[in-house]
């Protein structure tokens, strides 16, 4: 007779006859993706399967990617939002220490591999760098060096303003940056993940003391795991036009003469002038539909773009429709976060630089907003920022339920998170910050704390991410004094008492 054990999640939800269900203590993390069900089977016989799986358990083998506990026994930090006891609590890494490293980070969430990889700037040694949480890597990082680091790229200025992207197709990792020292565009692939393997190549490259390209890139991969990165080309020669640039790989028409594949990739110019371009942010939606929200730094406004509808700009002139989400008065737009809902609205988080202010803008289905052409989008003030004297990090995502969740750094100079009413089922009359007449219909909280004995400040170079789930990942430079900052990463987690099931089979 062999014994059959599972770890459940929520074992309480199913009738099984015939089960033992014990607890066997709270100090077993889920691993951020690991949330609805967790099971695995240990066996004395049979090779560890059942001759007849229940449908209980098919659906938890569904539902679980990696079926690992980690016993990794972090220090939590206090729930920020969530008062359930089966709500993730939030954990904090400190990663790369060495210098002045963690700048310009970018994290995704590998779902298949359940780890978090970082791509980032160390400006000690002028190198990209990657860390993942899988421990993978040649050099051992992180908390109780329970992460692996990487150095991707060295030997020149490389690796600011990096972007990292999963590909949904291949499952490998992408990363566009920046080569300070060659003036380009470069874009670096790994594959497969599990393999210390990867490929880089410069895709578009500028001319020295004339123009620089390749600035701010934005990632992603479309559902064919093709790459597409939005950046900024900047022509300070007298008479020279800056613009906004889409890169994408294209095997049958390569455009993009200065780089290494000129036959592999396009660079499409989608709008030009002084200034127009600058911090960009991409969405793909549906595969081949663009978006793109961008500054205009020469009228300090925030600029929309989007490859949808007959149009006024891009490489022929029709092929992309531009115009200002904010108006004249104002310097509006830098740091701009974007995503795309499902019905082709547009949600922007940028940075008001006349007043200092974290601003969120939505694309409305019809007119009677306050900014955008003709009243068609809503723009509100959601907290305020530290003035523009460093780099300010903003970020946002879409959670599984449609809402903004925004990573920024606060006046204070602490990381901050804001998130509307709604998303978090509170009740008007709870919110702390963003528009209301009587009420603030947002709630702002302090994540990691800027410095009070020691003067430091967290928050530089945000970058947020979510598991297909709905856990959080924040990557961003902390611990931030005159000589320098730190790699930080904020996760979530579940903490459970977790039951073994026996079952005599």
């Amino acid at each position: 007779m062999a014994n059959k054990y599972f770890l459940l999640r929520y074992a309480r939800r199913y009738l099984i006859s015939g089960v033992v269900i014990i607890l066997i203590g709270p100090n077993y993390w889920l691993t951020p993706d690991q949330l609805a069900i967790r099971a695995e089977e240990i066996t004395s016989s049979d090779n560890g399967r059942l001759s007849a799986p229940s449908p209980v358990v098919s659906e938890i083998r569904r539902s679980v990617n990696k079926p690992e506990i980690s016993s990794r026994k972090h220090q939590p930090l206090p729930s920020m939002f969530f008062n359930e006891v089966s709500s993730p609590l939030w954990f904090i890494d400190e990663i790369d220490t060495e210098g002045d490293t963690g700048l310009h980070a970018s994290v995704v969430y590998h779902s298949a591999m359940d780890a978090i990889f970082v791509s980032y700037y160390d400006a000690t040694n002028q190198r990209l760098r990657l860390a993942r949480s899988d421990g993978k890597g040649p050099e051992a990082c992180g908390q109780d060096g329970t992460w692996g680091c990487w150095t991707l790229d060295s030997g020149a200025d490389v690796g600011k303003f990096s972007s990292i992207a999963l590909n949904p197709k291949t499952g490998g990792i992408g990363i566009a940056y920046h080569d300070a020292t060659n003036v380009a565009l470069k874009y670096l692939t790994i594959p497969n993940p599990h393999l210390l393997v990867y490929q880089k190549y410069t895709i578009d490259r500028g001319i020295q003391g004339v123009s620089t390209t390749g600035l701010y890139p934005s990632l992603k991969y479309n559902e064919d795991g093709i790459p597409f990165i939005a950046y900024y080309f900047e022509n300070p020669s007298p008479g020279g036009a800056d613009a906004l640039i889409l890169a994408y790989h294209s095997s049958a028409s390569g455009n993009c003469l200065t780089g290494d594949l000129p036959d592999e990739w396009r660079c499409e110019t989608i709008i030009t002038g002084e200034g127009v371009g600058m911090f960009p942010s991409l969405a793909i939606v549906d595969g081949w539909e663009f978006h793109v929200a961008y500054y205009d730094r020469g009228n300090g406004d925030l600029w929309y773009a989007t490859s949808v509808g007959e149009g006024n700009c891009g490489s022929y002139g029709t092929d992309w429709v531009c115009y200002p989400v904010t108006g004249a008065g104002s310097d509006v737009g830098k740091y701009a976060s974007l995503f795309v809902d499902s019905s082709s609205n547009f949600h922007i988080a940028y940075y008001d630089v006349t007043n200092k202010k974290l601003m969120y803008a939505v694309k409305l289905s019809g007119a009677g907003g306050n900014c955008g052409v003709l009243g068609s989008a809503q723009c509100d003030e959601i907290d305020t920022m530290p003035a523009d004297y460093h780099p300010l990090g903003i970020s946002m995502v879409q959670d599984l339920d449609g809402y903004p969740m925004i990573a920024y750094q606060a006046a204070t100079g602490s990381l901050n998170l804001a998130r509307p009413l709604a998303a978090l089922g509170l009740p008007v009359g709870a919110g702390n910050c963003g528009p209301g007449t009587l009420f603030n219909m947002w709630f702002c909280k302090t994540m990691d704390l800027h410095g009070t004995w020691i003067n430091y400040r967290n928050g530089d170079f945000i970058s947020l991410s979510l598991s297909p789930s709905g856990m959080a990942q924040i990557a961003y430079n902390g611990f931030i004094t005159a000589q320098g900052g730190n790699l930080r990463v904020m996760y979530q987690r579940y903490q459970n008492h977790l039951p073994v099931v026996m079952k005599n089979h």
